[in-house]
């Protein structure tokens, strides 16, 4: 534990107290402006080529999708006011909200929907297009019906739906890709005003959305790569929210009389995964050594002081698939050394990329985890990147040997996690048959039961042959304004029409 002790040292953390209090519930009214600070800016505006999680806190207030997501994990109508599926699941027929305009005041109907949808599937490019690409046709029954026939059965169809985003086809034909690039227009509750790249978004309440009257009428987006840019924005009053805050700061911001700091549960796991096809990590043995040779109980409570819980499945408690009985790697730095003893490793030097300014503590955690593996002998170099480099990279699966990310269902859902990283066609390294087998079977049914079972053997699979190495499921700490009715998500977005 010297290195956790130097690492500690070094970042003053010693300072940081280990419980944190429940700030008293008030009785406020929301505000009627609201700036933001986020760790990042978003990557783009055009909703069928994005699914980054800093976009959402974009999408979702600007966007509508056919279905939404609800706090307690079910999903309801967004701009779908109903949908069935066949009996045999290969086709989903959805009834859409009627009376609905776009910013630009032109109606929403089954066209733009089949529009957006043909868009996505055109573009292999597009992650978005991994969401729907069981998607056989999408056809128009009448200006407020669609059906969509698939390839393949698909029991959750209705909630991987809830990552398209509906594009006004009328106005695209008017702008072109390159206007709804620079100025794009939703149904969603906030129409977008300006982008100032890398210095601020300004959204506005749109007066005929389908949500009705908004508390909230003028909210920015402030994108603060600096944790402790973040916190001083917060203490000096140039922003309201910051959804994520290191703990390192929190006992500074909870001195405040002025602010609420609370911690909430997160929806992502932190992970690290490699590139098995180039060596050393071609090896299977070294990709074990690194698992075992990683001390996750240290890393949450030590430095992350709680912020993070260790985890030994890919997926968060309250996601559908996640398991009690998959349990962190215990960590052994005497067999991890054995494994590189018997490994033949020669020395070849294991660098780790990760996005420096979307996981809290980054930086530290890295430094932690190549400090405990070259402690078992092996050559580490860390290399930090803007999250706005790192994620084209994760999406084309071109980075180099090993990697720290951190990924979580929006639906709640393992299926977006092994659609994501594990199946044919996704930013799987190495696609393992088995893995693609279980989750393309969990698909043809609705049984709940069924569907844990067979994510179960997927990920047991997984951790077997160490493809991705779950780490610990984030917690989120956020700061905010008294002034500010705030109870954050578990995905930590922020929804502006949320706050009442």
């Amino acid at each position: 534990m010297n290195f956790f002790r130097r690492l500690m040292t070094t970042m003053g953390a010693a300072t940081v107290a280990a419980g944190l209090l429940t700030a008293p519930t008030l009785s406020l009214a929301a505000p009627e402006t609201l700036a933001v600070a986020l760790p990042g800016d978003f990557p783009g505006l055009d909703p069928s080529k994005d699914t980054s999680p800093l976009g959402f806190n974009y999408r979702l207030n600007v966007f509508d999708a056919l279905t939404e997501l609800q706090r307690d994990g079910s999903m309801r109508g967004r701009l779908a006011e109903s949908w069935e599926p066949s009996a045999d699941l290969m086709q989903w027929t959805f009834k859409l909200r009627k009376n609905v305009v776009f910013h630009d005041g032109s109606p929403f109907t089954a066209d733009d929907v089949v529009f957006t949808t043909q868009r996505v599937l055109a573009d292999n490019a597009t992650p978005v297009r991994t969401f729907i690409k069981l998607v056989k046709s999408v056809e128009k029954v009448d200006d407020h019906t669609v059906k969509f026939t698939l390839i393949q059965p698909y029991g959750i169809f209705y909630r991987q739906i809830s990552y398209l985003n509906i594009m006004s086809k009328t106005y695209f034909d008017k702008v072109g890709d390159q206007g709804y690039a620079t100025k794009p227009v939703g149904t969603g509750a906030y129409k977008f005003v300006e982008w100032v790249k890398d210095d601020r978004m300004v959204l506005e309440a749109f007066d005929k959305s389908w949500r009705g009257a908004l508390p909230i009428k003028k909210a920015t987006f402030r994108p603060i790569p600096s944790e402790a840019s973040r916190a001083s924005a917060l203490l000096s009053g140039e922003v309201d929210l910051v959804p994520a805050l290191p703990p390192s700061l929190m006992t500074q911001l909870k001195s405040s009389d002025e602010l609420n700091v609370d911690i909430a549960p997160g929806f992502r796991v932190i992970f690290a995964a490699f590139n098995p096809n180039k060596p050393p990590l071609d090896n299977p043995m070294i990709r074990e050594a690194i698992d075992r040779g990683i001390d996750r109980q240290a890393i949450t409570d030590k430095l992350l002081r709680g912020l993070g819980k260790p985890t030994g499945i890919m997926v968060p408690p309250m996601n559908i698939g996640y398991d009690p009985s998959f349990t962190p790697t215990k960590f052994d730095p005497v067999a991890a050394k054995e494994l590189i003893a018997k490994s033949g490793y020669n020395g070849e030097v294991i660098s780790i990329q990760y996005p420096n300014n979307n996981i809290v503590m980054a930086n530290e955690v890295v430094q932690a985890m190549a400090g405990y593996m070259t402690a078992i002998g092996l050559k580490v170099e860390i290399k930090p990147m803007e999250f706005t480099a790192f994620f084209p990279l994760w999406l084309q699966s071109k980075l180099d040997s090993m990697y720290l990310f951190a990924f979580g269902s929006s639906q709640y859902h393992a299926e977006t996690v092994l659609t994501t990283m594990y199946e044919d066609g996704s930013h799987a390294y190495k696609v393992d048959k088995e893995i693609d087998r279980l989750l393309k079977e969990q698909r043809t049914t609705t049984n709940v039961a069924k569907q844990k079972e067979l994510i179960a053997q997927a990920f047991r699979r997984s951790n077997e042959n160490r493809y991705h190495l779950p780490l610990y499921d984030e917690m989120q700490a956020y700061g905010v304004k008294k002034t500010v009715d705030y109870k954050p998500w578990p995905d930590g977005f922020i929804r502006l029409y949320d706050f009442k």
